[in-house]
């Protein structure tokens, strides 16, 4: 049994990526970029009004207005001192100008305009380059492409990113138990969860999975779990991972040569948890309760896809909060607590077993409590890892 800090570092330095691909902008959502982009242009390409108002030459109030320029017109006008346009914001700002005087703080006079206060000079003006200058980078190798990088990106007239491809995975749900959804539920069964929690935090960060139920078979299990290493860069198998009679994962991958690279984490939910890699695939066996599974993908699988996927910044947000009750945490595996995190407030839930998915549906976060630390008293810092 090794410990959260060890098996993590076991997940995260055992860099084996995904193919690189190219693919258009608009499709990016959720990869993670392959190299650094920079910026083909300045940002913004010329000088432009920040406001709807008055491009205005020189100092005073009275100004002789020669003209109009929106958003999207292309010239070459200048201002002389005395001159003004009348300009839309967005738009290129004329030579000479002095400042944009909105418009809010402009009376109107025929062609002349009279300033109601005064406008310091450069006021309104976004000057070309000002975000961004031609060939300065951008974003670095590992960045991940989220909406508001697709829309920087887009707005430099980047069409197509270099990406590491999202890996193929395979969900594998093990237990005779389990009853599907829309079934009737039958003495001594409880209702499959694991592949919609599963499945669903996959989603969430666009990846997609084929799911396959196997019954507590060691020739079905062992038949599934060889399929899904073959076609498949991760494999997720939920159940059937302890050392029961009728726990047969363990063995079939132990039969089909997968490596182990641990197995039990000192933890608590999901001590029961294994870590293993065959062909550049790599097998994650999480134990069977929903929330216990569940905990597990976050912190170890999320963090292996996305190192696979060439993320700098694999592993859950770590901040510090303050806790709002005293907590007494039993024995010596490191905890991770449900919690509610709300400014720099963290609250842990009621219900913290491992079966229990309900305290999970309104958390927001884990408190995570080393194996060393029993005791935390109300209004201490702790450690709070946020879910994505």
């Amino acid at each position: 049994m090794i410990s959260v800090k060890q098996a993590l570092n076991k997940i995260i330095t055992n860099k084996t990526f995904t193919n690189i691909i190219n693919i258009d902008l608009i499709n990016s959502l959720n990869y993670y970029l392959a190299e650094n982009i920079y910026s083909p242009i300045d940002m913004p390409p010329f000088s432009q009004s920040a406001m709807d108002g008055y491009a205005i030459c020189g100092e005073g109030e009275m100004f002789t207005v020669i003209g109009e320029i929106k958003a999207g017109d292309s010239h070459s006008f200048t201002l002389d001192s005395g001159q003004a346009y009348r300009i839309f914001t967005g738009a290129m700002i004329p030579k000479g100008t002095t400042a944009i005087a909105k418009q809010e703080i402009v009376k109107i006079m025929g062609n002349t305009i009279q300033l109601t206060e005064n406008v310091k000079p450069n006021t309104s003006i976004r000057e070309k380059g000002e975000e961004l200058k031609k060939n300065q980078m951008v974003l670095s190798k590992g960045s991940e492409l989220t909406p508001a990088t697709i829309g920087l990106l887009s707005g430099l007239g980047v069409s197509e990113v270099k990406v590491f491809q999202k890996p193929k995975v395979a969900l594998i749900v093990t237990g005779n138990e389990l009853t599907k959804v829309g079934q009737k539920l039958l003495p001594g069964k409880i209702y499959e969860s694991n592949s919609f929690s599963i499945k669903s935090a996959l989603l969430s960060s666009g990846i997609n999975c084929s799911v396959h139920f196997v019954k507590d078979n060691f020739e079905d299990t062992k038949t599934t779990i060889e399929h899904a290493i073959i076609n498949n860069n991760v494999v997720i198998i939920t159940g059937g991972i302890s050392v029961g009679d009728y726990d047969f994962v363990g063995k079939s991958l132990s039969d089909l040569g997968v490596e182990q690279m641990f197995y039990k984490v000192k933890q608590k939910p999901g001590k029961p948890l294994f870590y293993g890699v065959k062909n550049n695939t790599k097998v994650f066996g999480l134990p069977g309760n929903p929330a216990a599974a569940l905990t597990s993908y976050y912190v170890y699988i999320l963090t292996a896809i996305k190192t696979m996927m060439g993320s700098t910044h694999p592993s859950l947000l770590n901040i510090t909060a303050t806790l709002e009750q005293d907590y007494t945490k039993k024995g010596d595996r490191a905890h991770f607590l449900k919690a509610h995190l709300k400014g720099n407030q963290v609250t842990i839930h009621q219900g913290q077993s491992s079966a229990m998915l309900s305290s999970f549906a309104s958390a927001n976060s884990f408190v995570y409590l080393d194996e060393n630390t029993n005791f935390i008293q109300k209004g201490s810092k702790v450690e709070v890892l946020m879910l994505p």
